[in-house]
């Protein structure tokens, strides 16, 4: 209560977001919280996550119902305080709330909960939307993204191989081509790999050979599975 009151400097009974960016910057604790504190786009996705009427200020109920999504007490679905948290936040990053999460409103997700990685982010956000988005469509739904971020996903043989292929799938289209393949085996390769570009080459040329059952030039789901399980 008093460090809303401290924050409130219009008397108003409510923190604006210039007021919530300076309450959150006496809080930081570190170079990653100040980061974030001064990202004007990561503090409005937390604003978010607890205004409740949705008029982009935060009353002393809602502070303090962000204060609680850091403790470690499990809400009625057995969620604790960072699960919570998380979940709050990923709602919050769909700012039109229409249910997805486009590509620029994942990138803001992953730099507000890792600000220091935004060399790595467009690369990031890529790989999240193929790994979670189960139609393929470019976008992710709220369920896919709080399930893949939750770590939620079962672990089912036949899910981890969708999840791979959809990885390898760059345009989405269904299947597999060369092309994709080297990048994908590129993607997977061990730092220590001593293999030449050129016996590259011919191990993805081999692989292709063996697995394109139909010798259309791309690999099936069906064909990749039978790769990947050899």
């Amino acid at each position: 209560v008093r460090r809303h009151a401290n924050a409130d400097k219009d008397g108003n009974g409510k923190l604006s977001v210039s007021e919530f960016k300076v309450a959150m910057l006496e809080l930081a604790e570190d170079d990653d919280d100040r980061a974030m504190a001064e990202n004007n786009d990561a503090i409005e996705m937390v604003m978010r996550m607890v205004d409740g009427d949705g008029d982009k200020m935060l009353t002393c109920e809602e502070l303090l119902k962000l204060l609680e999504l850091a403790t470690d007490e499990k809400d009625e679905s057995g969620n604790d305080g960072g699960q919570q948290a998380l979940i709050a936040m990923i709602k919050a990053a769909d700012k039109d709330g229409n249910g997805f999460l486009t590509a620029s409103e994942l990138k803001e997700l992953l730099l507000t909960m890792n600000p220091g990685d935004e060399a790595d982010v467009d690369k990031n956000v890529d790989m999240f939307i193929k790994m979670a988005s189960t139609d393929g469509d470019k976008k992710l739904k709220i369920e896919e993204a709080i399930k893949h971020f939750s770590a939620e996903e079962e672990e089912d043989p036949k899910e981890k191989m969708r999840t791979m292929f959809r990885m390898c799938d760059g345009d989405g289209d269904g299947s597999i081509s060369k092309k994709e393949l080297a990048k994908f085996m590129n993607m997977c390769a061990d730092d220590d790999d001593d293999d030449s570009p050129k016996e590259i080459k011919q191990m993805i040329n081999m692989m292709m050979a063996m697995a394109d059952e139909d010798g259309d030039g791309k690999l099936s789901y069906e064909e990749f599975s039978k790769m990947m399980d050899n």
